[in-house]
């Protein structure tokens, strides 16, 4: 069995990184950059951890589905006959064909376009076209390869290699925060999907500090000022903070959200003046709004390249409310996205130069190295373990 893709980084420069805030060093450049760091990344980061494939309000009806693409791994996530999800890989089991290519949609049956081989909604192979005559073929032993999924507080999970711990101890004290926001409960009102030209890393680093926020974001600056709010604490692999809004805002939109939709119910009244940003390893960016929550999932396409997908949270009744529009929160973040984008690409730029020397952290980068500390002792972990390995 092949021992899958190797992780070239020195174990000293990772090491660097692990040190306490005011020591440490950011991540070597050879993650951002190096073909073989992600190659790693997604066999273990993505590939034996769970991984957040969107939000469970994409699967409302029988047949609704969506696609998630993981390097080489492409997987199905179906509402079955009990509108339940399912999470199957996407390869037809007559000769591989992928059963779904577009990112979501419905569909009245699982049947692949190449040779009409039929599956139901719970995985099953339901018909094989000129298989009757065939010796030992038996139809229950041709099912889709099931992926373990859990639903959490609305967050749909994956774990690609089924033996990740179980979500309580990845998900930890957030899924209290989450059940607060009524996440499960809540459904999409847009989603804007960008292709970045930045590391996945590069992008949750700059979700993760707002130190570039007067310069880059100067309309957010104005909403909440970026050294505002506090660091959060908890049990699970994930890492977060706040921002409070300014006098005269109600949320994050244009015009400080003169919309007058009403907050989610529930919230506490502190909730009602605080942008919560939470970063759960390694691809979901959850920020909570008094009046909506918007969800980024990370997807590395290469080194310099990631899909984002960003989907725009409501409750029901305000989205069935008379005059809902959620322009002026999509519109604003809409900005912001495009703005973070941009600083991202120019950072992945600098870290190709040669001779790039990764730099320290300053003091208002806790999160920043809260989120490089999850990478780096994955990285060392692994690290440790190689000459071990190369032994046996």
């Amino acid at each position: 069995m092949s021992p899958g893709p190797v992780l070239d980084l020195s174990l000293d420069a990772v090491e660097r990184t692990r040190q306490p805030l005011e020591r440490a060093t950011q991540l070597p450049g050879a993650a951002f950059t190096e073909p073989g760091v992600l190659d790693w990344e997604l066999a273990h980061l993505f590939g034996h951890e769970w991984v957040c494939a969107g939000h469970v309000g994409a699967l409302q009806q029988r047949g609704d589905y969506l696609t998630v693409q993981l390097g080489g791994d492409s997987v199905i996530v179906i509402a079955d006959d009990d509108g339940l999800p399912r999470a199957f890989r996407n390869a037809c089991r007559h000769r591989g064909a992928r059963l779904l290519d577009a990112p979501e949609g419905r569909v009245g049956r699982l049947q692949c376009p190449y040779h009409a081989w039929s599956y139901g909604f719970d995985g099953s192979l339901r018909n094989a076209p000129f298989t009757d005559g065939l010796v030992d073929f038996d139809k229950t032993c041709f099912g889709l390869h099931q992926v373990r999924l859990a639903v959490v507080e609305g967050l749909i999970l994956l774990d690609l290699s089924g033996d990740a711990p179980p979500t309580d101890a990845h998900v930890g004290d957030l899924r209290e925060v989450l059940a607060r926001y009524r996440l499960g409960e809540l459904r999409r009102a847009r989603r804007i999907v960008y292709d970045v030209h930045a590391n996945w890393k590069a992008i949750a680093e700059n979700y993760s500090e707002c130190l570039h926020c007067p310069g880059v974001h100067p309309e957010l600056n104005r909403l909440s000022h970026y050294l505002s709010g506090h660091l959060f604490d908890g049990a699970g692999a994930w890492c977060g903070g706040s921002m409070e809004l300014a006098e005269g805002a109600d949320t994050m939109a244009r015009d400080g959200g003169e919309s007058g939709r009403p907050p989610i119910t529930g919230l506490r009244e502190a909730d009602l003046r605080t942008i919560a940003y939470y970063l759960l390893f390694p691809n979901a960016l959850i920020s909570l709004h008094p009046d909506y929550v918007m969800l980024h999932t990370l997807w590395p396409r290469g080194t310099d390249r990631t899909e984002v997908v960003c989907d725009w949270l409501f409750e029901p009744a305000t989205i069935a409310a008379e005059g809902f529009d959620a322009s002026d929160a999509v519109d604003f973040w809409d900005q912001v996205n495009r703005e973070d984008w941009e600083v991202c690409r120019l950072t992945q730029l600098g870290m190709r130069t040669a001779g790039y020397v990764e730099g320290r952290y300053t003091t208002e980068e806790d999160d920043v190295h809260r989120f490089d500390l999850m990478v780096a002792d994955r990285y060392a972990d692994a690290l440790a373990r190689a000459p071990q390995e190369a032994g046996r």
